[in-house]
Protein backbone atom coordinates (compact mmCIF):
# COMPACT_ATOMS: atom_id res chain seq x y z
CA UNK A 1 0.00 0.00 0.00
CA UNK A 2 1.24 3.48 -0.91
CA UNK A 3 0.22 6.36 1.32
CA UNK A 4 0.53 10.11 0.83
CA UNK A 5 2.72 11.88 3.34
CA UNK A 6 2.67 15.50 4.53
CA UNK A 7 5.59 17.86 3.81
CA UNK A 8 6.64 17.60 7.46
CA UNK A 9 7.70 13.98 6.82
CA UNK A 10 11.31 13.76 5.63
CA UNK A 11 11.83 11.09 2.96
CA UNK A 12 15.47 11.46 1.96
CA UNK A 13 18.70 13.23 2.91
CA UNK A 14 22.31 12.97 1.69
CA UNK A 15 24.49 10.30 3.35
CA UNK A 16 26.83 13.04 4.55
CA UNK A 17 23.92 14.47 6.58
CA UNK A 18 23.32 11.21 8.50
CA UNK A 19 24.09 12.82 11.86
CA UNK A 20 22.62 16.23 11.15
CA UNK A 21 19.54 17.89 12.59
CA UNK A 22 16.92 17.46 9.84
CA UNK A 23 14.35 20.21 9.49
CA UNK A 24 11.59 19.79 6.90
CA UNK A 25 11.19 22.95 4.81
CA UNK A 26 9.55 21.71 1.63
CA UNK A 27 7.88 18.43 0.79
CA UNK A 28 8.30 16.55 -2.46
CA UNK A 29 9.93 18.07 -5.53
CA UNK A 30 8.51 20.83 -7.71
CA UNK A 31 9.84 19.08 -10.83
CA UNK A 32 9.46 15.36 -10.05
CA UNK A 33 9.73 14.26 -13.70
CA UNK A 34 13.22 12.76 -13.82
CA UNK A 35 12.89 9.35 -15.47
CA UNK A 36 15.37 7.68 -13.09
CA UNK A 37 13.94 9.01 -9.80
CA UNK A 38 11.17 7.45 -7.72
CA UNK A 39 11.86 9.19 -4.42
CA UNK A 40 8.52 10.95 -4.17
CA UNK A 41 6.60 8.49 -6.36
CA UNK A 42 6.18 5.65 -3.89
CA UNK A 43 9.57 3.89 -3.77
CA UNK A 44 9.50 4.02 0.04
CA UNK A 45 5.80 3.18 0.27
CA UNK A 46 4.75 6.82 0.33
CA UNK A 47 4.17 9.57 -2.19
CA UNK A 48 4.64 13.23 -1.44
CA UNK A 49 3.35 16.23 -3.37
CA UNK A 50 5.38 19.39 -3.59
CA UNK A 51 4.56 21.87 -0.84
CA UNK A 52 6.23 24.66 1.12
CA UNK A 53 5.66 24.24 4.85
CA UNK A 54 4.12 27.11 6.80
CA UNK A 55 6.89 29.22 8.28
CA UNK A 56 5.42 28.89 11.76
CA UNK A 57 5.79 25.10 11.67
CA UNK A 58 9.42 25.30 10.57
CA UNK A 59 10.34 27.85 13.23
CA UNK A 60 8.61 25.72 15.84
CA UNK A 61 10.76 22.73 14.83
CA UNK A 62 13.90 24.84 15.17
CA UNK A 63 12.82 25.98 18.63
CA UNK A 64 12.16 22.36 19.60
CA UNK A 65 15.69 21.26 18.68
CA UNK A 66 17.19 24.26 20.44
CA UNK A 67 15.23 23.51 23.62
CA UNK A 68 16.31 19.84 23.44
CA UNK A 69 19.95 21.00 23.33
CA UNK A 70 20.75 19.93 19.75
CA UNK A 71 23.60 22.41 19.57
CA UNK A 72 26.85 21.90 17.70
CA UNK A 73 25.31 19.77 14.94
CA UNK A 74 25.06 20.42 11.21
CA UNK A 75 21.54 21.31 10.07
CA UNK A 76 19.99 20.02 6.86
CA UNK A 77 16.96 21.83 5.43
CA UNK A 78 14.99 18.92 4.04
CA UNK A 79 12.83 18.49 0.98
CA UNK A 80 13.58 17.79 -2.67
CA UNK A 81 14.56 21.39 -3.37
CA UNK A 82 14.05 23.97 -0.60
CA UNK A 83 15.71 26.62 -2.79
CA UNK A 84 12.42 26.70 -4.71
CA UNK A 85 10.91 28.57 -1.74
CA UNK A 86 10.90 32.39 -1.60
CA UNK A 87 14.19 33.95 -0.53
CA UNK A 88 12.62 35.93 2.33
CA UNK A 89 11.14 32.70 3.71
CA UNK A 90 14.48 30.88 3.57
CA UNK A 91 16.45 33.78 5.05
CA UNK A 92 14.09 33.88 8.03
CA UNK A 93 14.54 30.15 8.62
CA UNK A 94 18.33 30.24 8.30
CA UNK A 95 18.66 33.26 10.59
CA UNK A 96 16.41 31.60 13.17
CA UNK A 97 18.65 28.51 13.15
CA UNK A 98 21.74 30.67 13.70
CA UNK A 99 19.96 32.57 16.47
CA UNK A 100 18.50 29.64 18.39
CA UNK A 101 21.04 26.85 17.86
CA UNK A 102 24.60 27.29 19.06
CA UNK A 103 27.75 26.36 17.15
CA UNK A 104 25.96 25.01 14.08
CA UNK A 105 28.64 23.34 11.96
CA UNK A 106 26.89 24.03 8.65
CA UNK A 107 23.47 24.63 7.13
CA UNK A 108 22.75 22.83 3.88
CA UNK A 109 19.98 21.78 1.52
CA UNK A 110 19.23 20.25 -1.86
CA UNK A 111 18.89 22.60 -4.84
CA UNK A 112 17.79 22.37 -8.46
CA UNK A 113 19.56 24.31 -11.19
CA UNK A 114 16.26 25.88 -12.29
CA UNK A 115 15.61 27.20 -8.77
CA UNK A 116 19.08 28.74 -8.65
CA UNK A 117 18.62 30.39 -12.05
CA UNK A 118 15.30 31.87 -10.95
CA UNK A 119 16.98 33.61 -8.02
CA UNK A 120 18.92 36.81 -8.50
CA UNK A 121 22.56 37.13 -7.52
CA UNK A 122 21.39 39.31 -4.62
CA UNK A 123 18.98 36.54 -3.49
CA UNK A 124 21.79 34.03 -3.33
CA UNK A 125 24.09 36.45 -1.51
CA UNK A 126 21.34 37.04 1.05
CA UNK A 127 21.12 33.29 1.65
CA UNK A 128 24.90 33.10 2.02
CA UNK A 129 24.98 36.06 4.41
CA UNK A 130 22.17 34.55 6.48
CA UNK A 131 24.27 31.40 6.94
CA UNK A 132 23.53 28.88 4.18
CA UNK A 133 26.86 27.10 3.75
CA UNK A 134 26.41 24.52 0.98
CA UNK A 135 23.85 23.19 -1.49
CA UNK A 136 23.70 19.71 -3.03
CA UNK A 137 22.72 19.76 -6.70
CA UNK A 138 22.23 16.87 -9.10
CA UNK A 139 24.28 17.44 -12.23
CA UNK A 140 23.89 13.70 -13.00
CA UNK A 141 25.50 14.14 -16.45
CA UNK A 142 27.17 16.90 -18.42
CA UNK A 143 25.56 15.63 -21.62
CA UNK A 144 22.57 17.69 -22.72
CA UNK A 145 21.34 14.71 -24.73
CA UNK A 146 21.32 12.46 -21.64
CA UNK A 147 19.71 15.18 -19.53
CA UNK A 148 16.94 15.52 -22.14
CA UNK A 149 16.53 11.75 -22.35
CA UNK A 150 16.15 11.57 -18.56
CA UNK A 151 13.80 14.60 -18.47
CA UNK A 152 16.05 16.39 -16.02
CA UNK A 153 14.52 19.72 -17.04
CA UNK A 154 17.83 21.40 -17.75
CA UNK A 155 20.89 21.20 -19.98
CA UNK A 156 24.66 21.49 -19.65
CA UNK A 157 24.69 25.25 -20.24
CA UNK A 158 22.09 25.86 -17.52
CA UNK A 159 23.94 23.59 -15.11
CA UNK A 160 27.17 25.54 -15.66
CA UNK A 161 25.42 28.87 -15.19
CA UNK A 162 23.66 27.72 -12.02
CA UNK A 163 26.81 26.19 -10.55
CA UNK A 164 28.82 29.35 -11.09
CA UNK A 165 26.03 31.48 -9.59
CA UNK A 166 26.10 29.40 -6.41
CA UNK A 167 29.86 29.63 -6.05
CA UNK A 168 29.97 33.34 -6.86
CA UNK A 169 27.47 34.00 -4.07
CA UNK A 170 29.78 32.48 -1.47
CA UNK A 171 27.80 29.25 -1.05
CA UNK A 172 29.68 25.99 -1.47
CA UNK A 173 28.50 23.60 -4.18
CA UNK A 174 28.36 19.80 -4.08
CA UNK A 175 27.40 18.16 -7.38
CA UNK A 176 26.18 14.60 -7.88
CA UNK A 177 27.40 12.58 -10.88
CA UNK A 178 25.45 9.45 -11.81
CA UNK A 179 27.63 6.74 -13.31
CA UNK A 180 25.88 4.74 -16.04
CA UNK A 181 23.14 7.30 -16.67
CA UNK A 182 23.73 7.22 -20.42
CA UNK A 183 23.64 3.43 -20.55
CA UNK A 184 26.09 1.66 -22.83
CA UNK A 185 25.05 3.64 -25.91
CA UNK A 186 25.93 7.06 -24.51
CA UNK A 187 28.67 6.10 -22.07
CA UNK A 188 31.46 7.82 -24.01
CA UNK A 189 29.46 11.04 -24.32
CA UNK A 190 28.51 10.88 -20.64
CA UNK A 191 32.19 10.74 -19.69
CA UNK A 192 33.40 13.45 -22.04
CA UNK A 193 30.65 15.99 -21.40
CA UNK A 194 30.52 15.42 -17.64
CA UNK A 195 34.26 16.05 -17.35
CA UNK A 196 33.81 19.20 -19.46
CA UNK A 197 31.03 20.62 -17.24
CA UNK A 198 32.93 19.80 -14.05
CA UNK A 199 35.97 21.55 -15.48
CA UNK A 200 33.92 24.64 -16.34
CA UNK A 201 32.29 24.87 -12.88
CA UNK A 202 35.10 23.56 -10.64
CA UNK A 203 32.62 22.80 -7.83
CA UNK A 204 33.65 22.65 -4.20
CA UNK A 205 32.81 18.94 -4.21
CA UNK A 206 31.52 16.37 -6.64
CA UNK A 207 30.19 13.01 -5.58
CA UNK A 208 29.76 9.85 -7.62
CA UNK A 209 26.58 7.79 -7.51
CA UNK A 210 25.88 4.65 -9.55
CA UNK A 211 22.61 4.34 -11.44
CA UNK A 212 20.22 1.77 -10.02
CA UNK A 213 16.83 1.64 -11.69
CA UNK A 214 13.87 1.87 -9.34
CA UNK A 215 10.77 -0.24 -10.17
CA UNK A 216 8.39 2.74 -10.05
CA UNK A 217 10.28 4.86 -12.59
CA UNK A 218 9.82 5.26 -16.37
CA UNK A 219 13.43 4.14 -16.87
CA UNK A 220 12.52 0.75 -15.38
CA UNK A 221 10.14 0.11 -18.30
CA UNK A 222 12.85 1.11 -20.80
CA UNK A 223 15.23 -1.36 -19.22
CA UNK A 224 12.68 -4.18 -19.11
CA UNK A 225 11.94 -3.65 -22.84
CA UNK A 226 15.65 -3.70 -23.63
CA UNK A 227 15.71 -0.06 -24.73
CA UNK A 228 18.23 0.88 -22.02
CA UNK A 229 21.32 -1.21 -21.33
CA UNK A 230 22.85 -0.98 -17.86
CA UNK A 231 26.58 -0.86 -17.29
CA UNK A 232 28.38 -3.53 -15.33
CA UNK A 233 30.26 -2.60 -12.13
CA UNK A 234 33.61 -2.52 -13.92
CA UNK A 235 32.14 -0.35 -16.70
CA UNK A 236 30.91 2.10 -14.06
CA UNK A 237 34.41 2.25 -12.59
CA UNK A 238 35.81 2.85 -16.09
CA UNK A 239 33.41 5.78 -16.48
CA UNK A 240 34.58 7.23 -13.18
CA UNK A 241 38.21 6.79 -14.18
CA UNK A 242 37.69 8.52 -17.51
CA UNK A 243 35.73 11.41 -16.01
CA UNK A 244 38.58 12.09 -13.58
CA UNK A 245 41.21 11.61 -16.29
CA UNK A 246 39.47 14.11 -18.59
CA UNK A 247 39.14 16.90 -16.00
CA UNK A 248 40.95 20.15 -16.73
CA UNK A 249 44.24 20.77 -14.98
CA UNK A 250 42.83 23.47 -12.72
CA UNK A 251 39.97 21.47 -11.15
CA UNK A 252 40.55 21.45 -7.39
CA UNK A 253 37.28 19.84 -6.24
CA UNK A 254 36.93 17.38 -3.42
CA UNK A 255 35.72 14.00 -4.72
CA UNK A 256 33.76 11.33 -2.86
CA UNK A 257 32.22 7.92 -3.49
CA UNK A 258 30.04 8.09 -0.39
CA UNK A 259 26.98 6.09 -1.35
CA UNK A 260 25.81 2.48 -1.03
CA UNK A 261 25.35 2.29 -4.82
CA UNK A 262 29.05 2.73 -5.56
CA UNK A 263 31.64 0.03 -6.27
CA UNK A 264 34.55 1.87 -4.65
CA UNK A 265 35.02 4.28 -1.77
CA UNK A 266 37.83 6.45 -3.14
CA UNK A 267 37.98 10.07 -2.07
CA UNK A 268 40.15 13.13 -2.51
CA UNK A 269 40.32 16.46 -0.74
CA UNK A 270 41.81 18.03 -3.87
CA UNK A 271 41.60 16.08 -7.12
CA UNK A 272 44.26 18.30 -8.74
CA UNK A 273 46.79 16.98 -6.23
CA UNK A 274 45.47 13.43 -6.10
CA UNK A 275 44.44 12.72 -9.69
CA UNK A 276 47.33 10.41 -10.63
CA UNK A 277 46.94 8.31 -7.47
CA UNK A 278 43.14 8.30 -7.87
CA UNK A 279 43.42 7.01 -11.45
CA UNK A 280 46.07 4.41 -10.60
CA UNK A 281 43.89 3.02 -7.81
CA UNK A 282 40.89 2.84 -10.14
CA UNK A 283 43.10 1.06 -12.69
CA UNK A 284 43.92 -1.53 -10.04
CA UNK A 285 40.22 -2.14 -9.44
CA UNK A 286 39.38 -2.21 -13.14
CA UNK A 287 42.09 -4.79 -13.88
CA UNK A 288 41.14 -7.03 -10.93
CA UNK A 289 39.35 -10.20 -12.19
CA UNK A 290 37.19 -10.18 -9.07
CA UNK A 291 35.85 -6.73 -9.98
CA UNK A 292 35.53 -7.68 -13.65
CA UNK A 293 33.22 -10.55 -12.66
CA UNK A 294 31.36 -8.68 -9.94
CA UNK A 295 27.56 -8.74 -10.38
CA UNK A 296 25.51 -5.54 -10.19
CA UNK A 297 23.94 -4.67 -6.87
CA UNK A 298 20.61 -3.83 -8.58
CA UNK A 299 19.31 -1.87 -5.63
CA UNK A 300 15.58 -1.18 -5.66
CA UNK A 301 15.71 1.16 -2.67
CA UNK A 302 18.27 3.88 -2.01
Amino acid sequence: MVIKSPPSQIIIRPPVEAYSVLIAVTGGCNWNRCRFCGTYKGIYGITQDYAIRPIEEVLKDIDHYAEKNFHGYPVFLAGGNPTSAPTDYLVKIIKHIRLRMKNVQRISCYAKALDILRKTDEDLKRLANAGLDIVYMGLESGSSEILRMMKKGTNAESMIKAGKKVLNSGIKLSLYIMLGLGGKRLSEEHVKETASVLTEINPTIFRFRTLNIMPNTPLWEDWKRGDFELLSPVECLIEEREIVANLGDDVTSQVFNDHVSNYCSLESLNIKNDRDAFIKTLDTYINDPRIQNLPRKNLTRM
